[in-house]
């Protein structure tokens, strides 16, 4: 009141940054004597009052180089001096200083009265009077024209990375970002409320939101639209997933193909006997063989090498290991693998999963590959 109102008069709009202690009893009771109309950004949204921000990081550099005292308890002394200036200073927005702006005159410096200036008179009042105002109505041209240059120097280089790719309409469905805070918030709540509905445009990228997720009485909001994200997914994206879920089902409706890496060969463990090969030449669908396969009492006699590794992906989407199985005949233990004559072994390439492989490991019956020099 003292300091703002009894100098440059009544307020018409007081713009805050929704500070608790500007958001009491005593400001509602201020703008409410002085007709006057308070208004608050949206919530952690500095970039809506920019204005404001700057100044208050300009206002911190200039009362920080005038205190002494090394606990910073002494600012109330030295704000009238920072205040004076930051009115006398020139900004590069304007290219004016604020004094000048408002006052009609340039606030003078004090080493500018340790040199000798010439002294005019002021002359008439009236004639004093359009002088000043010839010189305000220039300076605040001036000020204009300097302004929009500024602004549009910041636009282009604030627009270089910045692309607004998202628009939302009147009655489309979108999330709200909203992260849990306080002491009780744990990181396994939702952080996305909604569904909710946009209403109206409220202005600089706000939308009006109406809440869906509740019953009874109709909800709104404003929110900014850095916290918003549609409740649908884009065409595009949509087209994307079932592209990619029709390639997945093909390809395990041809039997799972899959590169197959061959590694070095491992240790010959006991396996099952297996199934009659086909010799069409045409590519037959691949099973995961099983211990169930087995054709009686004969799989206890049957032996499997270990051939090659695969990977493969499951229907889970996700990449598992198999291990190739080569049966061995009881009369060809000796020649067979030693030789490395897997191929002409009696039935046909067996293919195991980590966990039958494993359970391969402790049937006990276990030989030695001594062609690849590996014993388990």
């Amino acid at each position: 009141m003292e300091d703002v109102v009894l100098k440059f008069g009544v307020f018409r709009e007081i713009l805050t940054d929704g500070a608790p202690e500007l958001a009491g009893k005593t400001i509602e009771q201020l703008v409410l004597m002085l007709q006057s109309k308070q208004i608050n950004p949206v919530p952690y949204r500095p970039q809506m009052i920019g204005l404001v921000e700057r100044f208050h990081r300009s206002w911190k550099d200039c009362v920080a180089m005038y205190m002494a005292n090394e606990q910073q308890n002494d600012r109330n002394l030295w704000v009238k001096f920072a205040v004076y200036a930051y009115n006398s200073a020139q900004h590069s927005t304007v290219a004016l200083s604020p004094n000048e702006l408002m006052m009609g005159r340039r606030l003078r410096p004090p080493n500018e009265l340790l040199r000798r200036m010439e002294t005019t008179e002021a002359g008439e009042l009236m004639a004093y009077h359009e002088k000043l105002l010839v010189a305000m109505t220039k300076n605040h041209e001036c000020a204009a024209k300097a302004m929009e240059k500024e602004q549009r120097r910041q636009t282009r280089y604030y627009n270089r990375k910045t692309k607004q790719k998202r628009e939302f309409r009147p009655g489309d469905r979108v999330w709200l970002y909203n992260p849990p805070r306080g002491p009780k918030a744990t990181k396994f709540v939702h952080k996305w409320m909604g569904p909710m509905r946009v209403v109206e445009s409220a202005g600089y990228e706000n939308f009006l939101l109406q809440r869906e997720d509740k019953s009874g009485a109709p909800e709104t909001l404003i929110a900014h639209m850095s916290f918003l994200v549609s409740y649908h997914l884009p065409t595009l994206l949509l087209q994307q997933a079932a592209t990619d879920i029709k390639a997945q089902l093909d390809y395990e409706d041809q039997g799972g193909e899959s590169t197959d890496e061959p590694t070095d060969r491992a240790p010959v463990r006991a396996a099952t006997a297996g199934r009659t090969s086909r010799k069409d030449g045409r590519r037959q669908k691949r099973r995961r063989g099983t211990m169930a396969d087995t054709g009686g009492d004969s799989a206890e006699d049957t032996r499997l090498v270990e051939g090659r590794r695969r990977r493969r992906r499951n229907k889970a989407g996700q990449y598992v290991l198999e291990y190739e199985l080569l049966p061995v005949s009881d009369e060809r233990h000796g020649d067979a693998i030693g030789d490395g004559q897997h191929g002409n072994a009696v039935g046909e390439r067996l293919w195991l999963s980590v966990g039958d492989y494993e359970r391969l490991c402790q049937s006990g019956r276990v030989m030695e590959d001594s062609h690849e020099g590996e014993a388990v």
